[in-house]
């Protein structure tokens, strides 16, 4: 009797999932999980976005580059480095260093059969490059929650705190912002391929500003090799039209 293609399908769904199913980390939202203690994970990232912001084009090129390095059974610690390789707006093109950044997360609870993974994260990005009168600083909670063997969801929520130098050198402005992304994933072939949407989303209320986008994502692993694709639509007039991004991560 053929199987059908509906029924194949579901049978792969329901494939008992994988520990790197778990290590799996979405583009755009951080997860609870990290890797083995003495082991390394190293994501290669290519990032373009365009659209128009208060009637002006702008476009964005830029290629990122992180480590997370395993430092015990529950805890990582983080390296990143963001390259522009193009950002323009209107007529005025920049390029160079975007951000360095240094942090760290800790795991404080494994999944229970009601409970989520959860961790904390902390980042902080000192002045650099374009943005060297700039800082940042970041927290955010992550939770886990895998509801069968093959369907997990992240949530990522944090704060974002951003200083600038002002016009007098004495002067600081200060900027608070919200963030929140959303991945539910699904593995659809054991231990290859998993499909997920990604929403992701930045508030600053206090100028009643949203960058919100969503949209689809592929992870194909090969061994542990795993390559991203990420297409996201902007649902905010904050929000880029339209972005592509593009990742390669690898254990070591």
């Amino acid at each position: 009797m053929r199987m059908s293609f509906y029924t194949l399908l579901i049978a792969l769904i329901l494939l008992p999932g994988s520990s790197n199913a778990h290590l799996l980390e979405p583009l755009a939202t951080e997860i609870a999980d990290t890797p083995l203690a003495g082991r390394f994970l190293a994501h290669l990232e290519y990032d373009y976005a365009e659209g128009d912001y208060d009637n002006e084009d702008f476009s964005t090129r830029s290629l990122g580059l992180e480590l997370e390095i395993g430092i015990g059974d529950r805890s990582q610690l983080n390296l990143e480095a963001e390259f522009a390789l193009e950002e323009k707006e209107g007529d005025h093109v920049e390029r160079g260093i975007e951000e360095i950044a240094f942090g760290a997360k800790h795991r404080f609870h494994d999944e229970t059969d009601r409970l989520p993974d959860l961790a904390f994260l902390l980042e902080f990005a000192p002045g650099a490059g374009l943005n060297r009168d700039e800082a940042e600083f970041k927290a955010s909670i992550l939770l886990t929650k895998n509801f069968t063997p093959a369907f997990l969801t992240h949530l990522e929520l944090g704060y974002i705190l951003e200083t600038e130098n002002g016009d007098h050198e004495e002067a600081v402005e200060n900027t608070h912002l919200l963030i929140y992304n959303l991945a539910p994933m699904v593995q659809v072939i054991h231990d290859r391929l998993m499909i997920l949407v990604e929403l992701n989303g930045e508030s600053n209320f206090d100028e009643d500003d949203h960058e919100i986008t969503l949209g689809p994502e592929l992870i194909y692993e090969v061994k542990d090799t795993f390559l991203k694709i990420l297409v996201a639509i902007g649902l905010t007039d904050e929000a880029p039209d339209i972005g592509i991004r593009v990742g390669l991560s690898r254990f070591f």
